[in-house]
């Protein structure tokens, strides 16, 4: 019975080790995927920002500096 009781607590700690070892790669690629994304999600951010800035360089029709939105409401 000592015997079986060993064998069995001895295969329980290797499996429950295995398992720990598993959940730790696991949670290493959770990390590098949210690092990865928060990389991404910057990069984004950056290139949206450059977006937004070439399309505020638009803001001048050419009409004596008037803005569009001065300009539509003068041709009311």
């Amino acid at each position: 019975m000592d015997n079986t009781m060993s064998y069995a607590t001895r295969t329980l700690a290797n499996h429950m080790a295995g398992m720990a070892t598993q959940i730790g790669i696991l949670q290493q690629k959770v990390d590098e995927l949210n690092q990865a994304n928060q990389i991404l999600k910057e990069q984004l951010n950056r290139k949206e920002g450059d977006a937004n800035d070439t399309a505020k360089t638009d803001t001048d029709n050419g009409q004596a500096g008037e803005k569009p939105a001065e300009a539509a409401s003068a041709a009311k």
